[in-house]
């Protein structure tokens, strides 16, 4: 049956929630037409005039791009919403929580404790569970939260397209939060690149946003049963990682594992963030009008209960789900990161990190590489001495051999340890590779030996990184060390 404004307030709340509500549609498409135009002119001048901005200007554009996406969502969302009106407070208020929430909860775990741009793409097992069941699960459950604690049970929340609109906003405010991180992580980045990677983690973030706002907006008023919100959560954090997947992984029409992938502010990654949020937008407006036509024409069966009431019941199996989703997701990062593939060569044993491959060279007893194109390897060498060598003439012996191939070899520390009883000489030392034939710029090379010398052989293990990696590779690599067995 249709349902008409009356003097019961329980049946005017039903006749406002089963609206067709244009102004959302509209807001969105509008939001979308001026970002796709905000891009072409910002990497348009970028191209055109390759301005010269750096220090303060620089940071203070980026931070200025970063808030573009949002403020054009919410403005256009606010003169399109005046004929029905939704509190704008109340809007800016789901976008405020979201940005921090994501700064205070959402970025930190998923980049500094779990540091999920380190490992998420070495093989498609991490990218997956790391993808959907980790940063997917976490970011999901910030949206959620934000919508669901903070203006699920207002008396404002009355219409199935609020859930959409506070969804957004709380998406938009997590957008938000991470493309400030990655400017002042960058210090304000180049302008078009800046421009391209803030459009695109704004729309994706919004479609997410709006995700999950669909399935509260319409739990909030039909009173679904209490499985419905677990799903709406899951069917979210997988689209989110499916995205992250993409975005990651989409260069030039391929997909490749064993890099560092993930987050290049690329044209191609924007494109997929518009289609992916068009073709939500549409799919979500779509499933809006085909609920308000079935509560119009009475195929829906009237809720018994007050919609202003949050389901407790809902909720905690949704707490429940997004809990067991992150201990998938811990234990996919606790393999990714951790885990380990024993090997045996030469007479020595020992296990290296699982995301390495072998890369044994000639004259070499094991190499093996990280596949993420780090440029870490770890290395074995096992060598008999001349009689009456000691330790210098080894080490020396090795400086020799290393200078012949590169000039520009040098010792940077000698010390003494002891590893598992065994006594050891460490020498830190770097040297400029110069590029070759390729072309490619010189870099410097750092590295790191533990010799260890017995009575008729010398074993050397090596650890070779760049400036930027050796610190952190550095502690696994003693690790491999102290595991190994000769």
């Amino acid at each position: 049956m249709s349902h008409t404004l009356s003097t019961d307030p329980q049946m005017n709340r039903y006749a406002k929630a089963d609206r067709a509500r244009a102004s959302t549609w509209r807001a969105a498409a509008a939001s979308l037409i001026a970002l796709v135009v905000f891009l072409a002119v910002v990497v348009a001048l970028d191209t055109a005039l390759r301005p010269q901005i750096s220090g303060i200007g620089l940071l203070t554009i980026g931070i200025i791009l970063s808030i573009v996406p949002a403020a054009s969502w919410l403005v256009f969302f606010y003169l399109q919403d005046r004929l029905e009106p939704e509190p704008v407070g109340h809007v800016a208020q789901m976008f405020v929580i979201g940005l921090a929430l994501a700064g205070a909860l959402g970025i930190p775990l998923t980049n500094e404790v779990f540091r999920t741009q380190e490992w998420l793409f070495r093989d498609l097992g991490s990218a997956l569970i790391g993808s959907i069941f980790l940063r997917g699960a976490i970011e999901t459950f910030i949206l959620y939260a934000t919508v669901r604690y903070f203006i699920f049970d207002s008396p404002e929340f009355d219409e199935r397209t609020d859930g959409l609109i506070y969804g957004t906003a709380a998406g938009l405010g997590y957008a938000t939060a991470a493309n400030l991180r990655f400017i002042l992580a960058s210090g304000g980045a180049d302008l078009g690149s800046t421009g391209v990677y803030v459009a695109e983690v704004a729309l994706a973030y919004a479609a997410f946003g709006g995700v999950i706002g669909y399935f509260l907006g319409h739990a909030k008023v039909q009173q679904d049963p209490p499985w419905w919100l677990p799903l709406g959560f899951v069917v979210t954090a997988l689209l989110n990682g499916v995205f992250t997947l993409l975005s990651g992984q989409l260069e030039t029409g391929s997909f490749s594992f064993g890099t560092t992938g993930g987050g290049l502010p690329t044209l191609t990654g924007f494109a997929l963030s518009a289609i992916f949020v068009v073709l939500i937008t549409v799919i979500l407006a779509l499933l809006v009008n085909r609920d308000v036509s079935a509560a119009a024409s009475g195929r829906l069966t009237q809720p018994s209960g007050d919609p202003t009431v949050g389901d407790r019941q809902a909720n905690a199996l949704t707490i429940a789900a997004s809990a067991i989703m992150l201990i998938i997701g811990v234990i996919g990062w606790n393999s990714a990161v951790n885990s380990s593939t024993p090997f045996e060569a030469a007479g020595i044993r020992g296990a290296y990190p699982a995301y390495f491959s072998v890369a044994t060279g000639e004259g070499e007893a094991f190499r093996v590489a990280d596949r993420t194109g780090s440029g870490v390897e770890f290395a074995l060498r096992v060598v008999t001495p001349p009689a009456g060598s000691d330790i210098k003439a080894i080490t020396a012996l090795l400086a020799s051999e290393r200078a012949a191939d590169n000039l520009t070899y040098r010792v940077v520390r000698t010390a003494q340890e002891t590893i598992q009883g065994k006594p050891a000489t460490v020498q830190e030392f770097a040297w400029v590779d110069p590029g070759g034939l390729t072309g490619a710029i010189p870099r410097v090379i750092q590295g790191l030996d533990y010799i260890f010398v017995s009575e008729n052989r010398a074993v050397i293990v090596t650890l070779v990184a760049t400036p930027a990696t050796i610190g952190e590779v550095e502690p696994l690599f003693k690790d491999f060390v102290n595991g190994l067995s000769f």
